[in-house]
């Protein structure tokens, strides 16, 4: 017991606390006093007093966890329960009533309280509005429980509230941009080749990355084999050129789709007009007539038909008199086909499926044996027959015996119930009376006890739960004692074993697994073992592991990773891309094989991580691959002008597409400049007639990754003189200016200053040597000191020196009355000495002798948990009555250097926004120590690092006193994000103890950097001049603008806008992609000089811009560029078309009219014969038209002969392209499918008739 008896007078004794109270572990005591005399026998009483402790407020409120992150769907209802934050107090009464609080924090000015509502009574916490994703996507606070105790005491917990994207935000059509509901309209040729750029939908998605992956499909199209939709980029392709079959419009509605769950989705309907590339388009929209012959055609078309109907008169003729002049022969009778089998079509092909109970014999071998159990993928159908094997199955259950004896050492379950008897002992003694009778005991710390059933037999039955994981088997002794004089005893041990069952979930070692896999993996690599432990024996101990499936993307998570149901080992189904995939979050499932299966599952976290495997691609200056770009710069262009950007691109993380700029090669390194970072070129002089005037500047753009990757452009510059008449007749003209000029200005300089130099020595010299020396004084001592030399002690005093360390005084600092000079003094110095008291903490001993009793220290000491101690010294004689006297004496410890620093935090994040002013306070990074003195006073400092050839103690202050940590310099979003470094707090003790905290400096972007037009480029504030033929059509593109931002994504997306047009019914402007389109063709009205000024414009807070003046110069187009890249040359003059037509139709019937007038002759003239039958044609057999028609070559006698060659064989099959007159007769001859050609015979006639 905490407390001891002191005797405070005769017969009286004080009950003192001899060791600390503490009611939350112990609240009552029952103390029993014993009191018992000195006599013989000695006789004795007791008395049982019962001490209840009253409860102090000395226990803080405890959360069942230090951090809570808590995700909340968006959209969320008002009011809506998050969840329930409950802390825990020990203490009782009002020392444990709690009341919650959020801490009020600040952000974007609204208050967490405006957002968020926590019950005070039992910690529900509440959402006071609808969250909105795109809008907030987490919020981090911390709530507070306070008891009700005096004083109050509290603790808090930090909530991390993640915002979680629903799919509630449909694609939206970006491009080909249109009006709500309106149809976009495109022209293209009609001589389009295939596999040709039709069309490109862009779409966006708002929503997170997963629900804003966006696929596009065809919902309808007018013809499907003309046009192909790449599902992932959007873009529309020719599949095959048009034919003359194709109509003139096609109608594509193309449907983008978000991968949502339900998806959303948008619609854009496309209009596809097909346009004749041909003259006429050209000529009649030019406003100066081209001349051309429009007769040479009509000469043509008039020589063709001349010579057409030439011909085929003659062809007739001779045809005519060859048929007259012919002599008819014998016919023959048609042999039969050769190789013709007859067969009849009514034979049944039944479906050959067999079913079987064979069949079935698979399913055994795709059966899976789990620890004896066999278990069939497949269903197995009722009545079917099987082989039969018997497995052995382990069932961890041992065979009990039948003996009454063995009972005692069956095993028993572990989830026995309560006062269950498990066992009966039958114990007799010989002995008669009182020595006969007997006690069954058993050890008091078994969960079992002894109830007596009948004479001397007891029963064992549980009294308490057994848990086999605990205890897996007892061994109680049963102890029998008899109750004669002396007693006697016997004892015999039983063995006890606890069975198993499946009461345990399976466990993992962590709740969450973040594995980090870096791209570009081989497949079936090892990502990690996750491994979980279950404390049952046998099968319910046994664990198989299972990936709980997941959809990403149509995706099934089983597609990409894959477990090892025995071990846990993860594996990776596939090579991953971060550019693609950055991160993955499913769950993982141990299962043991229980009756039933218990279960738990982990959360994995697969995070991509970032190789540099993409290389910088350079989109500006653009160049085909590998060509090298040409540019013109003035030859008298100024110092620092800019003469070209290089701008590179890099799809990899933000660390690797960090690009820098540098000179690979470069024909004069003093007369051009590069900016590593922004990739500008610039003049660092003017150019001299020495200059060469073609300049070859190679430039590699490099990643941040490693290894580095990088590109290269070349440029090549020429200079060009600048003069009035370049404008005039584009000539280049030797410019006449005076080349010494620059040369006459350096010598007088170089003159002037020599001279003045000169001038300057020989004064000094003069007023040196004129000047006259004084006789030199001893250097007084400083006033009011006293002069000791360097040798003597030097205690706690103020040591300053006569001469340069006079500043040591104010360089030094008074730590409670030490003073402590920061920098060393030399030997052999004087010194002013000045006494400073110094209090040690120490008490003063007395001067009276030692006593002969010694006070030692039992158990550690600790000055910050107790500083001092009433040491109450009570001395008792031993006469009787015994007299005592008792003395305090107070001990105060004094302070070592035992405590380290601490940090409020570990972990300091702070925001610093970009274009701050040197020197500002960017945060005060406190720490305590709990020490006294010297020991307790720290001294802060930035622990080292270097960053870029930087240290940080370059970009960042602190201050040794107090932690106010200062920015050194001015930061720049665009070439600075983070910095990430230490902070040490050292106290100065002996030995100096110390602690650091890790500071993530981040800075925020300000939109300080206005867009740049990129392209179309042009030096800065000229005009950029294009040329487009008048002729161009509605819908073309002229030009398109591009510009670049370098703040951050949301500073950095730019609209376009026209700010001064000269015909706003003849162009227009996409807001979001800068191209430049025809609204209609150009009519003669239209000006030939266009000037459009196009203004590009940021999203930032307040906006930015640049713009860009185009001049636009329509000119003529020549006939003869567009007639010959036509395919189907078009008739293009109205009287010649009408020419044509007339020419054709006097022609055709000139012809008909010939044919008719020579036909009624041959009729006329030719003498009537004897009719014959037609003989048929060789090796043929005549049939009726009613005969069934099969696989053959029919062939009429007369006319029918031309259906022949108008006949196609398909797959050996002749199809006959014109009707068959009924009752004519035909040649049947048998063809074969292979060849597809007919085949005759010379044989007899066949029996087959047709």
């Amino acid at each position: 017991m905490p407390f001891k008896l002191r005797e405070s007078s005769d017969n009286y004794y004080e009950l003192v606390v001899s060791e600390p109270l503490d009611r939350e572990k112990v609240p009552e005591y029952d103390i029993t006093f014993t009191v018992t005399d000195r006599g013989s026998p000695p006789l004795s009483d007791n008395e049982t007093m019962t001490l209840e402790l009253l409860d102090v407020n000395d226990n803080v409120p405890q959360f069942p966890q230090s951090f809570y992150t808590i995700r909340v769907m968006e959209n969320n209802a008002p009011g809506a329960l998050l969840s329930s934050l409950t802390a825990f107090d020990p203490d009782l009464h009002e020392n444990q009533y709690l009341v919650y609080f959020i801490l009020e924090k600040e952000i974007a000015n609204t208050s967490m309280s405006m957002l968020f509502s926590i019950n005070p009574e039992n910690g529900n916490l509440y959402a006071l509005k609808t969250f909105d994703y795109e809008i907030e996507k987490e919020f981090l606070f911390h709530i507070e429980a306070r008891d009700s105790g005096s004083p109050p005491l509290s603790s808090n917990v930090t909530v991390h509230i993640i915002i979680v994207d629903q799919n509630d935000n449909a694609p939206v059509i970006v491009s080909p941009w249109r009006a709500h509901g309106s149809v976009v309209e495109e022209k293209i040729p009609k001589s389009t080749d295939k596999g040709s750029l039709v069309a490109k939908v862009i779409a966006l998605d708002t929503d997170s990355v997963h629900n804003s992956r966006i696929t596009y499909q065809f919902l309808q199209v007018t013809d499907a084999t003309l046009f192909s939709l790449d599902q992932y980029n959007g873009e529309i392709r020719t599949m095959r050129m048009f034919s003359y079959r194709d109509p003139r419009h096609q109608r594509l509605v193309v449907v983008a789709k978000d991968n949502g769950e339900p998806a959303l989705s948008a619609t854009v309907t496309i209009k596809l007009s097909t346009m004749e590339t041909a003259v006429k388009a050209y000529s009649d929209m030019s406003e100066v007539p081209l001349e051309y012959d429009i007769f040479s055609d009509l000469n043509l078309y008039l020589v063709i038909g001349l010579g057409s109907v030439s011909f085929l008169l003659l062809i007739t003729i001779l045809v005519t008199i060859v048929l007259k002049c012919q002599k008819p022969k014998a016919s023959k009778a048609a042999p039969p086909c050769r190789n013709s089998v007859i067969s009849e079509r009514n034979s049944t092909i039944a479906d050959s499926t067999l079913v079987s109970n064979d069949a079935y014999w698979y399913s055994l071998f795709l059966a899976e044996t789990r620890k004896g159990k066999l278990v069939v993928r497949q269903p197995v159908p009722k009545g079917s027959r099987y082989i039969v094997s018997s497995i052995p199955r382990s069932t961890g259950m041992s065979e009990t015996s039948d003996s009454a004896a063995s009972t005692l050492q069956s095993p028993v379950s572990e989830n026995i119930e309560l006062d269950t008897v498990i066992a009966v002992v039958s114990v007799n003694d010989k002995d008669s009376g009182d020595n006969g009778v007997v006690d069954l005991h058993i050890p008091d710390n078994m969960p079992f006890k002894l109830r007596e059933s009948s004479d001397n037999y007891y029963e064992l039955v549980v009294s308490e739960p057994l848990d086999r994981e605990k205890v897996p088997e007892y061994d109680i002794t049963f102890t029998v004692t008899d109750r004669g004089s002396p007693p006697l005893s016997d004892n015999e041990t039983m063995t006890l074993e606890l069975l198993d069952v499946n009461d345990n979930v399976p466990q993992f070692p962590q709740s969450f697994y973040t594995i980090r896999v870096m791209e570009n993996n081989a497949p079936g690599a090892l990502l990690s073992s996750l491994t979980a432990f279950d404390p049952d024996l046998h099968e319910n101990q046994y664990l198989v592991y299972f990936i709980l499936e997941k959809e990403i993307a149509n995706t099934s998570m089983s597609m990409l990773f894959s477990i090892n149901p025995e071990n846990g080992n993860l594996y990776a189904l596939k090579t991953f891309d971060y550019e693609i995939e950055k991160e993955f979050l499913f769950h993982i499932e141990a299962r043991d094989s229980g009756s039933p299966p218990l279960s738990s599952n982990v959360t994995v976290h697969i995070i991509i991580v970032d190789q540099n495997d993409n290389a910088p691609v350079i989109v500006s200056p653009w160049r085909a691959h590998g060509s090298v770009v040409e540019e013109k710069i003035p030859r008298s262009t100024d110092k620092g002008s800019l003469v070209a950007k290089v701008i590179a691109l890099d799809t990899d993380s933000v660390h690797n597409s960090r690009i820098t700029y540098q000179f690979l090669q470069v024909t004069d390194a003093t007369l051009f400049s590069l900016d590593q970072y922004n990739g500008e070129i610039r003049t660092m002089r003017m150019f001299s007639y020495r200059d060469p005037r073609h300049q070859r500047l190679v430039v590699v753009a490099k990643d941040n990754g490693e290894p580095a990757l990088s590109a290269t452009v070349t440029i090549k510059l020429s200079t060009v003189e600048t003069a009035v008449k370049a404008y005039s007749d584009m000539t280049e003209v030797p410019l006449e200016y005076d080349i010494f000029s620059d040369l006459n200005l350096y010598l007088v300089i170089g003159l002037g200053s020599v001279s003045f130099l000169l001038l300057i020595t020989i004064l000094v010299t003069i007023v040196l040597k004129c000047q006259k020396p004084k006789a030199s004084k001893a250097a007084p001592p400083c006033r009011n000191s006293v002069i000791s030399e360097r040798n003597s002690t030097i205690a706690d005093s103020t040591l300053v020196s006569n001469d340069a360390y006079w500043y040591s005084l104010f360089l030094a600092e008074t730590r409670k009355g030490k003073l402590v000079v920061r920098q060393p003094v030399p030997k052999g110095s004087r010194y002013i000495v000045s006494s400073i008291p110094r209090s040690t903490g120490m008490s003063e001993t007395s001067d009276s002798a030692a006593s002969t009793l010694q006070l030692v220290v039992s158990e550690p000491l600790d000055r910050e948990k107790v500083p001092e101690y009433d040491i109450t010294f009570t001395v008792t004689d031993r006469g009787s009555p015994p007299l005592s006297d008792n003395e305090t004496m107070t001990l105060e410890l004094l302070d070592v250097n035992d405590n380290v620093p601490q940090f409020p935090q570990s972990f300091y994040t702070i925001r610093v926004m970009e274009n701050n002013a040197p020197g500002a306070l960017l945060s005060s990074l406190t720490a305590f120590d709990p020490d006294l003195h010297e020991n307790q006073y720290l001294v802060y400092f930035i622990l080292e690092k270097e960053i870029a050839n930087t240290s940080m103690s370059m970009l960042f202050s602190i201050n040794p006193e107090n932690g106010n940590l200062y920015a050194l310099k001015t930061f720049d979003y665009e070439i600075e994000k983070e910095f990430l470094f230490h902070i040490e707090a050292r106290d100065s003790g002996s030995p100096p103890l110390s602690s650091n905290v890790t500071v993530h400096i981040i800075i925020v972007d300000q939109n300080d950097n206005a867009p740049v037009i990129v392209s179309p480029w042009r030096a800065h504030g000229s005009v950029v001049e294009e040329k487009i033929p008048r002729s161009t059509d509605k819908g073309s593109l002229v030009a398109k603008v591009i510009a670049l931002d370098t703040d951050s994504v949301h500073n950095s997306r730019i609209t376009y806008q026209f700010l001064q047009v000269t015909d706003a019914t003849l162009f227009s402007l996409d807001q979001y992609n800068g191209e430049i389109r025809t609204m209609r063709m150009f009519s003669y009205r239209d000006p030939r000089h266009q000037r459009l000024v196009v203004v590009a414009k940021d999203n930032g807070e307040p906006a930015l811009s640049a713009t860009v003046t185009i001049k636009l110069s329509t000119v003529e187009t020549a006939v003869k560029a567009y007639s010959d890249m036509s395919e189907v040359p078009l008739e293009y003059d109205i009287f010649s078309d009408l020419n044509l037509y007339l020419v054709i139709g006097l022609g055709s019937v000139s012809f008909l009219l010939l044919i008719t007038i020579l036909v009624t002759i041959v009729l006329k003239c030719q003498k009537p014969k004897a009719s014959k039958a037609a003989p048929p044609c060789r090796n043929s057999v005549i049939s009726e038209r009613n005969s069934t028609i099969a696989d053959s070559t029919l062939v009429s006698n007369d006319a029918y002969w031309y259906s022949l060659f108008l006949a196609e064989t398909r797959k050996g099959k002749l199809v006959v392209r014109q009707p068959v007159p009924k009752g004519s007769r035909y040649i049947v001859s048998s063809i074969p499918r292979s060849t597809g050609m007919s085949e005759t015979s010379d044989s007899a006639a066949s029996t087959l008739q047709v």
